[in-house]
Parts: structure tokens; C-alpha cells; sequence
């Protein structure tokens, strides 16, 4: 039998009995991402209630289904470092700063 997974969030419930396959964790059902943030605190429980995986800075790579796994959804997540806030805080000051300027930039 498969070891069953529930993922958090921020500390709030995101989906639980799922598998896992590699580094994806596998849902029978579609997971509703839709209030999840950019960057979360991502904490994985086995059916034990044992923390397995845990990061104070994470993000979501992808939800996929897959028709060749009797049409499964597979969530991939990814630790995020702290320059990779720092970069995100820059360029979220300098959008706000042109946008106060009335001046387009591309970042």
C-alpha cells in the first residue's frame, strides 16, 4: 500500500490523501490552487501525522494532469531561496516606483 501525504500551506489544509511519485505528489482529483500565494510555507505530513517535507519559503512549479495515470493530477513544488525574495521585493519596489512616475518599464 502507498504512503498517503497531506499537504499544508501556510498551515492550512491544501489536499491530503494523496501519493507520491518521485518529487511530484499525486492527487486522484483536482487540487484548487486558486488561493494559493506566490510564496508559502509548505509543510508535508505522512498519514502518521510525521512532518516529511518542510519549507519556510516554497512555491508551486505546477499542477498537471496526466491521462496516462487514469487522468491524475501530479504537484510539483519547489523550496524558494532568499535571493529569490530579494530579487521578487526589488522588482516589485521598482514597479511601484515607475507606476507612481507614470514611466513603463519591463522586467
Amino acid at each position: 500500500m502507498d504512503k498517503k501525504y497531506t499537504l499544508y500551506a501556510d498551515g492550512v489544509k491544501l489536499a491530503e490523501g494523496l501519493t507520491l511519485n518521485g518529487s511530484n505528489y499525486v492527487s486522484k482529483t483536482e487540487v484548487d490552487i486558486s488561493n494559493l500565494p506566490p510564496v508559502f510555507k509548505f509543510t508535508v505530513k505522512d498519514s502518521k501525522g510525521n512532518i516529511t517535507e518542510e519549507y519556510e519559503h516554497a512555491k508551486l512549479l505546477q499542477q498537471v494532469q496526466y491521462a496516462w495515470d487514469n487522468n491524475k493530477f501530479y504537484l510539483a513544488f519547489a523550496p524558494v531561496s532568499e535571493q529569490e525574495i530579494k530579487n521578487n521585493e526589488f522588482k516589485s519596489n521598482l514597479q511601484y516606483l515607475a507606476m507612481m512616475a507614470d514611466v513603463d518599464i519591463d522586467l
